[in-house]
């Protein structure tokens, strides 16, 4: 088999001699390849299929790949991981491969993992900082360390509301623990919290009450430590088994 030049991948088996595939073979780490491979698919003369498509017909497989990774975590599967943790890595690099051809504000995968480099540093100067203050600085426990993210995420995008930059576009549930974690960690969190209480919304034509005990379940389980979104999803797992369960017990009696 074909050896790359700085480590020890090879081609697949009966790919060995196939001209398209050098700037793979040249590549020198494992990112320049999926870089490489990418690329090839994408440009003319690739595949017709990824040649087609655009930032917004990606969103689907993003969103399938991510949650295919969180079920073969969730279930400890191993040897999934490894590959829906590629299918991941691939769909970020293809979104990069096809914003590197827009017309009038193009950017590669390159100037990402350079800005994500940065980000990295910056929000995390307990780190990074010298001198004297090195020690001082420094959060006492992770929950210290995420109220610091999040002061200098805010600080960074200069928001003014602690809900700027939650999707609209992810479901109701996670949504909704997502605001109710923002309010948590805002310093007016006190003020903000009354936003919760049954009748705080302006809108009374609508009976609310379903809803609102949802809110409440969020923001017990946030106390309490507990990802609603992480204990919902194992919990309908094990409903599921059980359910499958009982459908094959049926079939045999």
């Amino acid at each position: 088999m074909t050896q790359a030049a700085h480590d020890d991948y090879t081609l697949p088996e009966g790919f060995e001699h196939c001209a398209k595939l050098a700037p793979v073979v040249q590549a020198t780490s494992a990112l320049d390849r999926v870089k490489a491979i990418v690329r090839i698919l994408n440009e003319p003369g690739g595949c017709p299929w990824d040649g087609e498509q655009t930032n917004e017909s990606l969103l689907k497989p993003l969103l399938e790949e991510t949650y295919e990774y969180i079920d073969a975590v969730e279930t400890g599967d191993r040897d999934n991981m490894r590959e829906e943790l590629g299918d991941t890595l691939l769909q970020s690099v293809f979104q990069a491969q096809v914003c590197a051809h827009d017309l009038h504000d193009p950017f590669d995968i390159d100037e990402v993992c350079d800005r994500l480099v940065d980000k990295l540093i910056t929000r995390h100067p307990h780190v990074f900082t010298s001198g004297d203050d090195a020690d001082s600085n420094k959060p006492a426990s992770a929950e210290e360390t995420l109220a610091l993210w999040e002061r200098m995420k805010q600080k960074e995008k200069r928001r003014s509301s602690v809900l700027e930059g939650i999707s609209h576009a992810q479901g109701a549930l996670p949504r909704a623990a997502k605001i109710v974690s923002r309010v948590s960690k805002s310093p007016d969190h006190e003020r903000l919290e009354h936003a919760f209480e049954p009748g705080a919304t302006p809108d009374g034509a609508h009976d609310h009450r379903y809803a609102d005990e949802i809110i409440d379940v969020i923001r017990r389980a946030r106390r309490d430590g507990v990802d609603i979104e992480t204990d919902l999803r194992c919990r309908l797992r094990d409903i599921e088994t059980a359910i499958t369960t009982m459908e094959k017990e049926q079939r045999h009696d």
